[in-house]
C-alpha cells in the first residue's frame, strides 16, 4: 500500500466529526510543504508520524471530550 493509499483510508475511517479537523491539518500540511512555505523538519514530520499512528490505532477522542476533560 503506498503511502497516499493509507492516508485515504485512515480519512475514510474518521469520524465525521474529526474529518473537519484532519481537513484542517492536512492543509496546513500542505501550505507548509509549498515553494514558499516554511519547511517541515525532522521533529514536525515525526510528530505527524506519530499523530498518524494514533489515529490508526484509534488512540483519538474528540474535541468535545478534550475540552470536557479540561474544564473547557
Amino acid at each position: 500500500m503506498t503511502t497516499r493509499e493509507a492516508l485515504h483510508q485512515l480519512v475514510d475511517q474518521l469520524p465525521d466529526d474529526q474529518a473537519e479537523l484532519a481537513r484542517e491539518w492536512l492543509e496546513d500540511l500542505r501550505d507548509a510543504a509549498d515553494a514558499g512555505g516554511p519547511p517541515l523538519d525532522e521533529v514536525t514530520l515525526a510528530s505527524v508520524d506519530r499523530g498518524l499512528k494514533d489515529i490508526e490505532e484509534g488512540r483519538v477522542k474528540t474535541l468535545e471530550l478534550y475540552e470536557h476533560e479540561r474544564g473547557l
